[in-house]
């Protein structure tokens, strides 16, 4: 009862309190956070840990260069010839 003596010395005392109450939470509240991230990263079913890393693989086909008959009436085919030139000897390669 001594604060009704001195409102001076209880604001002080208070303000003293506050500082060392809010030092103790705060540390409680740093070990707490700790503790459950800590629990977090070492959880065996965490399954953001390892991520797995798919490759994708995109293969690019080209174009050869075809024979085009640029001619109306049509060419002249020889079906048993070994090579393309020589099936369609007046085509052009496009």
């Amino acid at each position: 009862m001594s604060f009704f003596l001195s409102p001076i010395k209880f604001v002080f005392e208070l303000v003293g309190f506050l500082i060392s109450a809010a030092f103790v939470y705060g540390l409680a509240l740093i070990v707490a956070v700790t503790i459950i991230v800590y629990g977090i990263s070492t959880s065996p079913v965490n399954k953001y840990t390892n991520p797995k890393i798919v490759e994708t693989v995109v293969e690019k086909v080209e174009r050869k260069p075809e024979l085009t008959c640029e001619r109306v009436t049509g060419c002249e085919l020889f079906p048993n010839a070994p090579t393309e030139r020589e099936y369609c000897p007046t085509c052009i390669f496009k």
